[in-house]
């Protein structure tokens, strides 16, 4: 039973990094689908697919991260994310599990992470013996991109 100041976090894997998104924010987590490419995205942003018929930008956590894109395999899919501006598609290399955090056991993101994390990295905890980060899935994708993703702006590759 989860204690109050608790939060339960999907754990995914994206290369290196194992990271913790707030279960509240996650609609639910498929196989990878068809994804069409965005003009002027940055290197990040995949592109753009439907999910249940409505179009969502496509987010490689990898690469988001430092990383390379992921390599297609058994382990990879897509994560529907609920956030301000709509749906988001997260591409990530595993689905690990859930898992019950305390808010009050998580670190503080150091000064230079903080920096470089453009605002996704929200705190540090370790999960099975290794560094894991709890993402802002808010601030993933920056909120000029969502104005060029909307269908009808006209800049969109799909």
């Amino acid at each position: 039973m989860p204690r109050q100041g608790s939060r339960c976090f999907l754990v995914v894997r994206a290369q290196e990094w194992m990271c913790a998104l707030p279960l509240e924010e996650v609609e639910e987590t498929m196989r990878p689908l068809p994804v069409a490419p965005v003009s002027a995205a940055p290197v990040f942003v995949r592109g753009v697919c439907l999910v249940r018929g409505t179009p969502a930008p496509v987010v490689s956590l990898s690469v988001l991260l430092g990383g390379a894109h992921a390599q297609p395999g058994p382990g990879l899919r897509f994560i529907s994310l609920r956030v301000p501006e709509g749906r988001l598609a997260l591409e990530v290399d595993e689905v690990r599990g859930l898992k019950w955090m305390e808010e009050g056991t998580l670190d503080s993101v150091p000064p230079l992470l903080r920096a470089t994390a453009s605002g996704h990295l929200q705190h540090l905890g370790s999960f099975d013996g290794r560094l894991l980060a709890v993402l802002g899935t808010a601030h993933l994708l920056p909120e000029d991109l969502w104005g060029r993703l909307e269908p009808g702006s006209g800049q969109g590759g799909a």
